[in-house]
């Protein structure tokens, strides 16, 4: 009999322990997920820009003038990427034209149909994202007015 009784106190205690331990584990992983800062992403490259230059002020040390040649230099850089996306497009349209012609190639003729309108409406689609994406950067609504 005592022996059932000592058992029964041990369980209990037992269970009491692993109550407090999975309490305390997760009151700590929600006070560590709780106080994680969340900054969010920059919207458009002028954000982008104001944040590089004020964390360039703050965590370098960077003057004013500093920052006004670091934007100098950030337009040039914008300038030369935006020139190398502009000579590879033709590039990347040919290639992705001749993937189309190697699919289109295997389809039957009811498929082609299919698969002609599939990718109208997929191009449709990607050009209403971005124009909602040029309307979010500018602040603009669809009917062209300011926010």
């Amino acid at each position: 009999m005592p022996r059932t009784r000592l058992t029964a106190i041990l369980y209990l205690v037992l269970v009491f322990a692993s109550g407090i331990l999975v309490g305390v584990a997760s009151n700590r992983l929600y006070t560590v997920k709780a106080s994680v800062k969340s900054n969010p992403a920059p919207r458009n490259i002028e954000e982008l820009r104001t944040s590089y230059t004020a964390e360039m002020k703050r965590r370098v040390g960077v003057s004013d003038d500093q920052a006004t040649a670091v934007a100098k230099i950030l337009d040039n850089t914008k300038k030369k990427f935006d020139d190398i996306r502009r000579q590879e497009r033709p590039l990347r349209d040919r290639i992705q034209q001749e993937q189309v012609d190697e699919i289109r190639a295997l389809l039957t003729d009811n498929q082609k149909t299919a698969f002609d309108a599939w990718r109208a409406e997929r191009l449709k689609s990607q050009q209403l994202l971005k124009q909602n994406r040029a309307r979010a950067a500018t602040g603009t609504t669809e009917n062209g007015s300011a926010k």
